[in-house]
């Protein structure tokens, strides 16, 4: 990925009191504002760490972020980053794709108890909600 422009910041703040709203139409305007990014790319990392940061700040907006997260695609897929993020994490451990663990075909996390509380050891606070709330680990 190419520097960030200068600016990319003041995009990210946008987001996160966007998503302090709780306004589903205006997600889809934050979006389109997000454009004025370089690249798609630009444009997912700062929905991403927006999320992470109201994790960190105000877990419930963050919860409900992700309740409703169907409206950041396909620009950001939560789904698709939960389950990188839970595969990289097992796979570091050892562990084995489809043998030891696997995703159902709604993206739940199939795996024993003891692989799912490995899984949310020493995990950042956006990484647990997204591990929780999206693959429905508890």
């Amino acid at each position: 990925m190419a520097r960030r422009p200068s600016n990319y910041d003041a995009f990210q703040r946008v987001a996160v009191e966007v998503f302090k709203n709780r306004n589903l139409g205006a997600i889809g305007s934050l979006k389109k504002f997000l454009t004025a990014l370089p690249s798609p790319s630009y444009i997912k990392e700062a929905l991403l760490q927006s999320i992470y940061q109201l994790a960190e700040q105000e877990p419930e907006t963050a919860q409900w972020v992700l309740q409703y997260r169907q409206h950041l695609e396909p620009e950001l897929n939560l789904m698709a980053v939960a389950q990188q993020i839970a595969t990289e994490r097992l796979q570091n451990q050892g562990l084995i794709l489809i043998q030891d663990f696997n995703f159902t075909a709604d993206g739940e996390l199939e795996a024993s108890e003891s692989i799912k509380a490995a899984l949310l050891e020493a995990v950042s606070s956006g990484d647990r909600l997204l591990l929780e709330e999206i693959l429905l680990i508890s």
